[in-house]
């Protein structure tokens, strides 16, 4: 065991008094030297003890005298402590300096040699990386704003067709016109509408023209406008099928009205032919052979009268809209072909006389149950129907159909 020496143990002895003379000189600023030490926070608590509650005036003057107090001490104890430490802070300081010199001379120059990979690493991979990043989130930026554009200029391209063509027809008065505006009004409601059914598809998309105000509240007024334009081709369908004055190759209107609403909404189309025309006469026909019923010695005579009506207006309408035709998938096709595949028979008339012997039938049940002297009357004469019907009827689908609906007058 190695014993230390008398001036060892006398320089142990020295610097555990330095230590501790050093602690005892800082055990008054303690607070100075805590980790979280706030500066406002102290000044605040000094002074509020300075002050205390009651105290109606903010005295400054104590808490600097405290501080002034604290700081001139705090410089004499670091006087006493740089005095009596004087040898072991000149050899700490040279020490230092040989260390500095150590780091300069040797470890210096090896970092940099260590470094230089690094560094061109750094200017020959990462920088041109981090730029060429920058480079393309703005050109992705950019992009987006192209498609944005584009998008948007198709929308505005539209609307400022519609309200161009919407402007020249209200000018007339009206919305409907002889000329194949309505036509070009139609479409351009359907290109409108397809954008805004593609649009719904791509929500929440940065590229999405709804995301432009004008584009977005643009909608309500182009539905709007596109349900009055219906209602309107509807009205005009009603009114000129209504009528066979109205079912000749120069009504412009009623073409154009057609072609319109079969480019708007093909489901309201068939819809309101059907309602304007086959229906309107079967409902015709049915009060004609209702009131026929009154009187079964008339019947024969109303129902070839009403007959030879019927007939004579599904022949004009067929032949009319034989002549004219559509577009359709870039071919022009007559609209009697596209409404019969869609009606699924090879004439209006069919479809006429299955509906008006259906609704017959119900007018004749009708009118046997509510008893009486005409279904009496009907009763006597049910045999004479049924032979006149066989004998003025030629076509088998409505003999057939008649027949059928005159079995009710003796249906017990």
């Amino acid at each position: 065991m190695v014993v230390p020496t008398n001036s060892a143990t006398s320089a142990s002895s020295a610097n555990a008094a330095n230590l501790t003379t050093t602690a005892n000189e800082l055990e008054d600023f303690e607070a100075y030297l805590e980790s979280d030490f706030n500066a406002v926070k102290f000044a605040g608590d000094i002074l509020s003890i300075s002050n205390g509650s009651e105290n109606p005036e903010l005295d400054l003057a104590t808490p600097l005298k405290k501080l002034k107090y604290d700081l001139n001490e705090l410089e004499k104890r670091m006087k006493s402590i740089s005095s009596s430490n004087y040898d072991s802070l000149i050899k700490n300081f040279s020490e230092i300096e040989q260390y500095r010199k150590v780091t300069q001379d040797r470890i210096n120059p090896a970092l940099k040699q260590i470094n230089k990979p690094f560094e061109k690493i750094k200017h020959e991979v990462i920088e041109p990386y981090e730029k060429a990043v920058k480079l393309n989130n703005a050109l992705k930026k950019m992009c987006t704003t192209v498609l944005l554009l584009r998008s948007v200029g198709f929308f505005i391209l539209i609307i400022q067709q519609l309200e161009e063509v919407q402007s020249m027809l209200l000018s007339l008065g009206r919305v409907q016109s002889d000329s194949g505006d309505v036509i070009k009004l139609s479409r351009l409601h359907n290109q409108l509408q397809s954008l805004y059914e593609e649009l719904a598809k791509e929500s929440g998309k940065d590229t999405s023209a709804l995301s432009i105000k004008l584009v977005r509240d643009y909608r309500t007024t182009a539905d709007t406008r596109r349900q009055i334009l219906i209602q309107e081709c509807s009205n005009t369908i009603g009114t000129e099928l209504g009528k066979v004055t109205g079912l000749h190759i120069k009504n412009t209107k009623l073409y154009n009205s057609l072609q319109a609403l079969y480019i708007l909404t093909s489901k309201e189309f068939f819809i309101v032919f059907d309602k304007s025309s086959i229906q309107k006469q079967v409902t015709l026909s049915t009060g004609q052979l209702s009131k026929a019923l009154q009187s079964p010695r008339n019947f024969t005579s109303i129902l070839m009268e009403t007959r030879e009506s019927a007939m004579a207006y599904f022949d004009k309408l067929t032949d009319l809209l034989r002549n004219w035709k559509f577009h359709v998938h870039d071919d022009t096709v007559p609209i009697t072909q596209i409404i019969l595949m869609e009606f699924k028979v090879d004439a209006f008339s069919k479809i006429y006389w299955q509906r008006l012997a259906q609704q017959f039938k119900r007018n004749i049940v009708a009118t046997m149950a509510r008893g009486g002297p005409i279904s009496k009357n009907l009763k006597v004469y049910s045999q004479g129907l049924k032979t006149a019907v066989a004998e003025k009827i030629t076509n088998e689908l409505e003999k057939t159909l008649l027949l059928d609906a005159l079995t009710m007058i003796d249906y017990q």
